[in-house]
């Protein structure tokens, strides 16, 4: 059945000074299935990081969009992407999130196929109620014709035609990534453990919109900054969140810039508040070999506070990485993974642990606000007499860099008009514009 006809140029209205972006965008269920074939199937899509699939025959299961597939490392070291599917009758050949197999074995009829996706057997083939000589057997699973790895970091992508890795991530996206990579002495993170797994009553695009948002934090978490105001560090902050007064975390919060790329990612990053300070604690020989190693300008902004929405539907901040699935206009899934340096202390990733879990975790302070406004902004935008949502925050303060890049100030919006940008030319085309 064909889709229903979106005109992507109906739902973003820029102009040199305006910029709105209709609430039918979140809404339509239109516009949400067009955004599976349109976007989820024609861009990069994290779906792994290495660690998960270090050995032949590790696995992990993930989304392109609603769109399921296995992530598997094969016998020669090779990573294929495959189609969750069986060849015969299209049921979803496994069902584990994470595990380690030699092949992969349809719980229906058993056709196996190896880890490439290749079959390899039917059962009962020659039966007399089997298959003739006139068979045409399928070749396997569907494998997904454009895999790349960056630094760890697992893409896939339903397109053979897709923008390259290094030239998608290029700028903002890269150097977000290496500097937090930078923070580990060998360059490295792990996944480790079990991910959070979370459902929240709104569409997937508020979370691609807020993962980036400097300007919610203070208002959105109240409640957190009455409590870092009165306690700081002493909560087991770590430094992740600083605390202080209020003017102190308001002006925190205003350093840095955020960056809006022509792919739609958005990064938002500001260098270390109390950089000095660092020498002086219990991990001043971590801090000085980052120094050593990278020099003080950049050290600040390894170690500072780096958030990024890499479009659609993947983002890093503090010491989380974390993807969102779309499930329906107004539900989304959202898959939580903290990861541990390769390097350093245990107690320092054990600190960065504790801090995760005090804001992000299912009893954290911050999560819980920001799932809760995602379901009252689902709610608001049933009112749709005045249909259109204001995001020119900041336009009048914007650079366009060499690189092709936007930045703004960090509590601007000019991470949200990137990714809108990017979603409205993708929409408007069957294949991805460079």
């Amino acid at each position: 059945m064909p889709h229903a006809v979106v005109d992507s140029s109906e739902f973003v209205h820029e102009t040199p000074d305006a910029f709105r972006v209709n609430g039918q965008a979140y809404t339509s269920q239109a516009v949400f299935d067009l955004e599976q074939k349109r976007i989820f199937e024609k861009t990069w899509i994290y779906v792994a990081h290495e660690s998960e699939v270090k050995a032949p025959g590790d696995f992990r299961t993930a989304f392109l969009g609603s769109q399921p597939v296995i992530v598997v490392r094969d016998a020669a070291g090779a990573i294929n992407v495959l189609s969750n599917r069986c060849a015969h009758r299209g049921v979803a050949v496994c069902r584990e999130r994470t595990g380690q197999t030699r092949a992969f074995v349809c719980p229906y009829h058993s056709w196996t196929y190896d880890l490439g996706g290749r079959l390899t057997g039917i059962p009962g083939r020659n039966d007399a109620g089997g298959y003739g000589d006139g068979f045409r057997q399928p070749e396997g699973m569907f494998k997904l014709p454009s895999v790349a790895n960056y630094r760890g970091f697992i893409f896939a992508s339903a397109a053979a035609d897709v923008t390259p890795i290094d030239v998608f991530l290029a700028g903002g996206a890269a150097q977000l990534i290496d500097r937090k990579l930078a923070q580990s002495p060998t360059g490295r993170i792990a996944l480790r453990g079990e991910p959070f797994i979370g459902v929240y009553q709104g569409n997937w695009k508020f979370q691609s919109e807020n993962i980036v948002d400097g300007y919610h934090f203070m208002h959105t978490h109240r409640a957190f900054v009455s409590l870092q105001t009165k306690y700081g560090d002493s909560t087991g902050d770590f430094g992740v969140h600083k605390g202080g007064s209020t003017a102190d975390m308001r002006r925190n919060r205003l350093s840095g810039n955020v960056l809006g790329s022509q792919f739609g990612h958005g990064i938002n990053q500001k260098p270390a508040a109390g950089y000095d300070a660092l020498f002086q604690g219990p991990y001043a020989d971590y801090y000085a070999s980052l120094e050593s190693r990278h020099g003080s300008d950049e050290t600040q902004w390894i170690v500072g506070a780096g958030a990024a929405c890499i479009f659609p539907n993947f983002g890093m901040i503090h010491n989380q990485l974390r993807t969102w699935r779309p499930l329906g206009p107004g539900l989304t899934e959202v898959t939580v993974f903290p990861y541990v340096l390769e390097g350093v202390p245990d107690s320092f990733n054990q600190g960065l642990m504790r801090s995760h879990e005090r804001f992000y975790g299912p009893a954290g302070y911050g999560a819980a606000d920001d799932v809760e406004v995602f379901a009252m902004a689902q709610q608001g935008l049933r009112a749709s007499l005045d249909d259109w949502l204001i995001m020119e925050r900041g336009m009048h303060a914007e650079t366009r860099l060499a690189s092709g890049e936007i930045e703004g100030q960090p509590s601007s919006e000019t991470v949200h008009r990137a990714f809108w940008r990017r979603w409205r030319d993708l929409m408007a085309s069957e294949g991805e514009q460079p």
